[in-house]
């Protein structure tokens, strides 16, 4: 078996990485975007031949999660190469995608590239001629994330993709690697919190606590954080019913959660919307709700923009929670310079990150107990060394032979 990371050995986010049997079956995993510096500047996009341009030279990309710097390049796939995804991934990414396309952001050939996707579920067993891809479930801050391991040429991989084991369903992704993957050969593993200060993460019942305590507190409440942290979400949406407060998002947000309440039969993720029964409500926000807002208090789910800053100027005596990574708060990208121009000089900072610590890196190290770790998804790759002698350092574009 032949491992190249063609991307993302000294880089967090725009992972590419290729897996090759003895016969010459090769797949990918992960297609996503570079992130942009702190500036806004972004690397140069990457061109593969076979995967990007030319002949189809791969069978299939296997997506890890709906984060755009895992699937972002999902169209310049060429078209005879298949895109797997979670099936549940797949439909949030295309709510969002189809939200975009409103704004003129998104084309319509994307779409229709998305629509085509193949999905899968948990526990699912893929073949594509030699090469076993089994995708294992994991806690992250997209939903419907996923481990793959790769079974080929009597050699067993395991590629981690983002994950953590301190949010809501955490414990379960240490069991599952337990029961379903063991012992492997190798273990390609997410590094993202290497160069990170991990002394204060928070689990996220943890954040949930602190979030009552604030809605208990404050009855104007704003919570800033991503769409698509479903997690998050359902965490906040919790805190909001024990302090008896309306919970309250726009159209989109209501679409995706939704969508959440149709598929889990979990209690954590039940989002009732449009519902009358007593302690779910997820209200869609109207213009007749303002009287009921100010009169009960409201926990409301914001993105900076303008169509929230007019509610954060009706209710000026609020509690502004700023619940994403910290690193938007900082430098002078666009994007990040109108979050910073968007969220409140007194706001809380209440956050968790969707990506495991050393600690939790170090557990799957453990449990699986490979011959070789290949760090992807770092800025430090050589911290990985302080966790485990297996260490393989690569660079992009390098090649190791699995024997």
């Amino acid at each position: 078996m032949q491992i190249k990371i063609n991307r993302g050995t000294n880089q967090i986010g725009g992972c590419i990485t290729e897996i090759e049997s003895s016969k010459g079956t090769k797949i990918i995993i992960d297609i996503g975007t570079n992130l942009p510096d702190s500036e806004g500047r972004k690397k140069p996009e990457i061109e593969l031949e076979g995967l990007t341009k030319g002949s189809p030279n791969y069978k299939a990309v296997f997506i890890t999660h709906y984060h755009g710097d895992h699937i972002g390049l999902y169209n310049k796939v060429l078209p005879d190469i298949p895109i797997y995804i979670g099936e549940v991934s797949k439909e949030i990414y295309n709510i969002v995608q189809t939200r975009l396309s409103k704004a003129n952001l998104v084309g319509k050939e994307d779409l229709e590239r998305i629509s085509k996707f193949k999905t899968f579920n948990i526990k699912d067993k893929i073949i594509i001629d030699d090469i076993k891809i089994t995708p294992i479930a994991v806690d992250h801050s997209a939903f419907d994330s996923y481990m793959f391991l790769i079974e080929t040429d009597r050699k067993k991989v395991l590629h981690t993709g983002d994950f953590r084991t301190h949010g809501q369903r955490g414990k379960a992704v240490l069991e599952a690697i337990k029961k379903y993957v063991g012992k492997v050969d190798c273990l390609i593993c997410e590094g993202t919190t290497l160069t990170r200060d991990n002394s204060k993460i928070l689990t996220e019942f943890e954040l949930q606590k602190k979030a009552e305590k604030i809605f208990y507190e404050n009855k104007y409440n704003f919570v800033l954080c991503s769409s698509t942290n479903i997690d998050r979400i359902a965490a906040i949406h919790k805190a909001t019913l024990k302090s008896h407060k309306m919970f309250i998002c726009d159209d989109y947000q209501c679409e995706l959660l939704e969508y959440i309440n149709t598929i889990s039969r979990s209690n954590l993720y039940k989002f009732n919307d449009s519902t009358n029964i007593k302690g779910t409500k997820v209200y869609r926000y109207a213009p007749n709700m303002l009287e009921k807002m100010e009169k009960y208090g409201f926990v409301m789910l914001v993105r900076a923009n303008e169509k929230f800053e007019k509610f954060l100027k009706l209710f000026e005596n609020n509690a502004f929670i700023y619940s994403e990574w910290n690193g938007y708060l900082e430098g002078t990208n666009e994007d990040y310079k109108r979050i910073q121009d968007f969220v409140p000089k007194d706001y809380i900072y209440l956050h968790t990150s969707g990506h495991a610590t050393p600690e939790e890196i170090k557990e799957v190290i453990d449990i699986t107990n490979p011959k070789y770790v290949i760090p992807i998804h770092t800025e430090n790759k050589e911290k990985i060394k302080e966790l485990t002698d297996k260490a393989v350092i690569l660079e992009d574009g390098e090649e190791f032979i699995l024997k």
